[in-house]
């Protein structure tokens, strides 16, 4: 690939209020087509929007999170244009005087680098409805439930050089938003939208290529995989001698390619003028510092603490990917001597139980402090890491109100702490399988686990897995 790619992507964000952004109605995914609507919504004459003022909370919280400078006075647009799933023939945004601007979050790559990605602006502005193109053979149907909802928009400047970079920065907005409170971010329901503005050009032009805008994409593999697409179509037509017009493309899932919808409207289509239903919003500072001083521990913060521990770079993109989850962990290293090991736990064992339920760490019946215990007793050698992995964690979760130690005992699988016993043991293995010691002796060293494993069995479990494989190797070595 000859040519330097350069990305810039706009995020929408759905945010979770309980009304709409200039309406009194709210708004519920998955509910009956235009059961959600108002005068507002469908535009009726007199109807006169009022601003929700948590959207422009919320709004300041994100700006607060990626570092933006907050605008003291702002105001609404009207974006003009014609579609059918916009009643009024204008969309409220804001475009000459943005809520928050001149921002910027770092992200980690795949092979732990960490890059920054400067956000240009974020504003506030209004959802549209949607148009149902399948359900009918001639006519498209509009749903206009969605429309009126409140989103923020989040536009990067164009930082990004690759699919791979794109990915990693909408997956930390995805995080800040959850952790923030303001959206559920699920990109299947629509809560997180994506449009990729994509372009290339040579590493010496001093001139950014003419971009083409891919509208629309609500999982992050097909982000990657438009981008891709993308890129390689640019590299063709520049390579044959062709050149890039400006325009607006679409991604197709079942093909994998992108095709073309409409030219690239420019400001000047859309005619932008101040709402005049809408007066200025004057932004108190008492406000923000209250909004600042309120947002929580942030996934960047949580990133550098644990790698701090030692904890490895894709263990601890899953340990801060959910807030309560990173709440969870650290609540259990408090418990625990070895913070890798409760992120194993957390990462095997708790995860894989959450994974085989499809819930959430809140809905997880064993405290901290108690899988902290369960973790101290292994830590202790008073239970083995196999017996507590095999029928002490199942046996906390079905009866989290019982200690560890009591189910250890219960369970009968408190260690066995006599060597002499071990010793024994081991000798009479040798007794038994004279044709395995003298394979071992003669260099087949792996033999060592069979013995290990016959002890293990014959103990149940219950021997030190230490000793086991000390005494083991120290029995076999002698002539």
């Amino acid at each position: 690939m000859r040519y330097q790619i350069v990305i810039g992507l706009e995020i929408h964000v759905q945010l979770n209020t309980e009304s709409k952004i200039f309406s009194w109605e709210g708004f519920e995914f998955g509910a009956a087509p235009n059961s959600f609507v108002s005068p507002i919504t469908l535009a009726h004459p007199g109807a006169l929007p009022t601003v929700n003022e948590k959207c422009v909370h919320y709004a300041i919280r994100m700006g607060l999170a990626t570092h933006c400078s907050i605008a003291r006075t702002t105001y609404f647009d009207r974006k003009n244009y014609f579609y059918p799933d916009l009643p009024k023939g204008y969309q409220l945004s804001q475009s000459a005087c943005p809520i928050c601007t001149n921002g910027y979050i770092p992200i980690f790559l795949a092979d732990g680098r960490e890059k920054v990605v400067r956000i240009h602006q974020i504003h506030l502005e209004e959802d549209a409805g949607k148009s149902i193109h399948d359900r009918h053979p001639t006519y498209s149907l509009i749903d206009l439930n969605r429309a009126g909802t409140g989103l923020i928009e989040v536009v990067s400047e164009p930082d990004m050089a690759t699919s791979a970079e794109a990915a990693a920065y909408v997956s930390e907005i995805r995080r800040i938003v959850r952790y923030i409170g303001i959206s559920d971010a699920d990109m299947e329901k629509g809560n997180l939208r994506c449009d990729a503005n994509v372009s290339i050009k040579l590493p010496e032009a001093k001139e950014l290529g003419t971009r083409v805008e891919i509208k629309n994409l609500n999982s992050i593999s097909f982000l990657m995989k438009a981008i891709d697409y993308e890129v390689a179509r640019q590299a063709k037509i520049l390579d044959t001698g062709g050149s890039i017009r400006q325009h607006t493309r679409t991604w197709d899932s079942n093909t994998g390619k992108t095709y073309a919808m409409r030219e690239k409207e420019t400001a000047d289509d859309y005619r932008y003028f101040p709402e005049p239903d809408l007066p200025p919003l004057y932004i108190k500072e008492s406000l923000i510092e209250e909004i600042q001083a309120n947002l929580p521990v942030l996934p960047y913060e949580r990133y550098l603490t644990y790698r701090a521990l030692g904890i490895e770079h894709q263990e601890v993109l899953t340990l801060i990917e959910d807030r309560e989850f990173a709440m969870y962990f650290d609540s259990l290293r408090a418990y625990c001597s070895n913070p890798k090991v409760a992120a194993n736990w957390l990462l095997g064992s708790v995860r894989a139980w959450l994974n085989e339920k499809r819930c959430s760490i809140g809905a997880f019946p064993v405290k901290a402090d108690a899988l902290g215990a369960m973790i101290g007793l292994i830590e202790q050698k008073v239970v083995s890491h196999t017996s507590a992995k095999t029928h002490l964690f199942p046996a906390l979760v079905q009866s989290p109100t019982l200690s560890a130690l009591a189910l250890a005992k219960q369970l009968d699988l408190i260690m066995e702490d006599d060597r002499s016993e071990l010793e024994r043991a081991m000798e009479g293995l040798m007794l038994q399988f004279p044709k395995e010691v003298k394979k071992y002796r003669g260099g087949k060293k792996k033999l060592a686990g069979f013995f290990v494993g016959q002890l293990m069995r014959q103990f149940k479990g219950k021997a030190n897995p230490k000793d086991v494989n000390q005494i083991v190797r120290e029995k076999l070595g002698k002539r």
